[in-house]
């Protein structure tokens, strides 16, 4: 990124930009970190952060700063990702049930998957905790579904963030794994040689990803295509739910 473009940003750009910076599987990251993610130079990252923590969109933590209260809250009062969490989470107790193994729920950023809740050893767990080996590996299997769907890919809850900073290097998927990914209608990851995980879409009423499903655990208790015919299950039954809801569903 030049200078000039640097310039030409606004502050809300800027101050968005590092609260981008957050991945899954990232729970807490140094100022000089989200400074070079975000493309900023340290001294306007330091101020905008200052702001960001007074507003509680950022916390301070042990190791460095994380994702505030303030934002999580905000995020949930989206109407629709707020819908779509109440109605997917009966499917993802029910997959977790089954598999014994971790369920989460991802909406679509673009080709980013983010994940917006799931089901952790049989409690609710908030968006972006849990295991980071089963978040990633489930994040990785997500990314995969997305690229094989990208021509038609429904606007979620989570809404579009413009990624300004360098990205983490992520080994793009092969031609061949996409094919397969588009032949089975589900995709596979895995992080290290220990956890895997199984995604599926959730299609709306004109066949676009809205979400996607994902369990992730240890290698030895998976079985593919058992957890992927369980994914596709649900995925058909969140979508059946979707697409029969007069509106949001009404907060407990």
């Amino acid at each position: 990124m030049t200078g000039q473009t640097r310039t030409t940003r606004s502050m809300l750009s800027r101050g968005l930009s590092i609260l981008a910076c957050f991945r899954p599987g990232d729970s807490e990251l140094a100022l000089s970190e989200l400074a070079r993610r975000a493309d900023l130079p340290k001294p306007t990252a330091h101020r905008l952060i200052a702001e960001l923590v007074d507003a509680g969109m950022l916390e301070r933590g042990d190791r460095g700063l994380r994702l505030g209260l303030s934002l999580f809250t905000l995020g949930t009062r989206v109407p629709r990702q707020r819908m779509l969490s109440q109605l997917a989470h009966p499917h993802l107790k029910r997959m977790h049930d089954l598999t014994r193994q971790s369920a989460f729920l991802f909406l679509p950023n673009g080709l980013d998957p983010v994940m917006v809740g799931g089901v952790l050893g049989g409690r609710g767990a908030e968006p972006g905790t849990g295991a980071p080996a089963e978040s990633e590996a489930a994040a990785c299997a997500v990314a995969k579904l997305l690229r094989v769907h990208h021509a038609r890919l429904a606007t979620a809850g989570a809404g579009r963030v413009e990624w300004r900073g360098p990205r983490r290097a992520v080994r793009e998927p092969s031609a061949e794994e996409l094919a397969r990914v588009a032949e089975q209608g589900f995709a596979i990851a895995r992080c290290g040689a220990e956890t895997v995980a199984i995604a599926a879409p959730v299609l709306d009423a004109s066949d676009a990803l809205i979400a996607a499903l994902a369990v992730a655990g240890p290698r030895e208790r998976t079985h593919p295509a058992r957890m992927a015919a369980h994914l596709r299950a649900a995925g058909v039954g969140l979508s059946r739910a979707l697409r029969s809801s007069a509106g949001p569903v009404a907060v407990p």
